[in-house]
């Protein structure tokens, strides 16, 4: 049995771009680059696990020093998402593997929570702009981004960047020697088995806490069928255009419910142009939700068919539309 050695993180004083050593020529860089936050079937598990942490932390970093707060903010926090998943789907390895989750996976958590307040405001106008049209409902559109910027985005986007360097350092010390495929497909089948859990409790009454959670559970089983689409493209790869629909699906449900859900909250603080388009717009988010609902459904039964992977796997998931 492969043992898997890990150094507690600790933070280092070499510079980020000398702290993950990476052996590979500029052909294979090359063909990297075609396939992002994915592992490659060309290198030990470990090296790949650290090299595309190292390229999440220095796009997020890259990411920071945007003028554009939103965009900021956005990508910042996806790119944190994505390290969360990362090293999820090692987490039950052993004890070692375990406490390196618990350390990065609370790290990348507060500086998406310091992001949070910012980045909530934003999806509330985006869920009215691209799922309703603004236009439409132009007094509701200015409230809800007036609601945007609200000058604590600037210190909020500093103490993430103090963050980003500290993980940018930690990276450095990870040592996974000994992780192998047979890991990283145990951490894909118990993702599996945590999403269709979670699709067993949110859809027979469609409670938002619940789909929240399967929204959380179906971007983990993207995330990582992206990571493993190298090692397995028929099995594992065949899924990602389809949890890719589905995920965005569940996102664009719950910002809705969470618009619709702010305005019946703070009518007194609406206008008299926003009080007359609300019954209007809470029509057409209720149209909108039915149409999502259908796709969530059609996708769930589609990918996850069975209750555990070892099922799953043999169901042929046909192409998107």
């Amino acid at each position: 049995m492969a043992i898997l050695i890990l150094v507690h993180p600790q933070i280092s004083h070499q510079p980020f771009a000398q702290s993950v050593p990476l052996n590979r020529n500029d052909s294979l860089q090359n063909e990297r680059n075609k396939l992002l936050y994915s592992f490659n079937s060309d290198n030990p598990p470990a090296l790949s696990l650290q090299e595309v942490s190292a390229e999440q932390v220095t796009k997020a970093l890259k990411a920071a020093r945007s003028r554009d707060y939103e965009i900021a903010t956005h990508q910042i926090r996806k790119h944190c998402k994505k390290m969360r998943a990362l090293v999820r789907l090692v987490q039950k390895t052993n004890g070692e593997a375990e406490s390196l989750y618990r350390f990065e996976n609370a790290h990348y958590r507060r500086i998406a929570d310091l992001l949070s307040g910012s980045r909530d405001a934003v999806s509330l106008h985006d869920a009215l702009r691209k799922q309703l049209g603004d236009e439409r409902f132009p007094a509701t559109a200015a409230l809800l981004k007036s609601r945007i910027d609200n000058g604590d985005t600037q210190e909020a986007l500093q103490q993430a960047r103090d963050l980003l360097r500290q993980g940018a350092q930690h990276v450095d010390t990870w040592d996974l020697t000994g992780l192998d495929r047979k890991n990283l497909m145990r951490g894909y089948a118990r993702s599996y088995r945590r999403t269709f859990k979670a699709m067993e409790k949110a859809l027979p009454d469609d409670d938002d806490g619940r789909m929240h959670t399967l929204r959380k559970r179906v971007k983990d089983q993207w995330y990582h069928t992206r990571l493993l689409q190298p090692l397995k493209p028929k099995k594992i790869g065949r899924r990602r255009a389809r949890l890719k629909t589905l995920a965005s699906a569940l996102g664009d449900w719950r910002d809705l419910r969470l618009l619709c859900a702010f305005l019946a909250s703070h009518k007194q603080v609406l206008s008299a142009e926003a009080e007359e388009e609300l019954i209007p717009l809470l029509d057409a988010a209720q149209q909108r939700l039915a149409e999502l609902r259908e796709v969530i459904g059609r996708e769930c039964e589609l990918l996850f068919r069975h209750k555990r992977w070892k099922q799953q796997r043999l169901c042929k998931v046909p192409a998107p539309d």
